[in-house]
């Protein structure tokens, strides 16, 4: 995992509804976007768009059965990132060069 896939995951676990609802997974095993929604205040779009960052963020996977969708955690990412985090934030950890813009920022 690349740092910039690292920071796309941090970034989708940061909000606070986002992370609400990969626990809410997490503690049920699998859930279908339906049950999700039950879990939270919100409208069904707003639960589609947070499943979508989330699942472009590889830390919820999506299964389908017929016309169904569920949805369960990615334990593998989840696993490298609690192993990754602290190795790429230690003292001396190896960096990913800087990029450059073509105008030499």
């Amino acid at each position: 995992m690349d740092d910039r896939e690292l920071v796309r995951a941090l970034k989708a676990l940061a909000d606070p509804t986002r992370f609400r609802m990969v626990q809410e997974v997490a503690a049920a095993g699998e859930l279908s976007c339906g049950q999700i929604a039950e879990h939270f205040d919100v409208s069904q779009p707003t639960i589609s768009h947070h499943l979508k960052i989330l699942g472009d963020a590889d830390i919820l996977v999506r299964r389908s059965e017929g016309k169904h969708h569920f949805t369960s955690v990615n334990q593998a990412l989840l696993k490298r990132l609690t192993e990754l985090l602290p190795a790429r934030l230690s003292p001396g950890a190896k960096r990913e060069p800087r990029n450059r813009s073509p105008a030499g920022r």
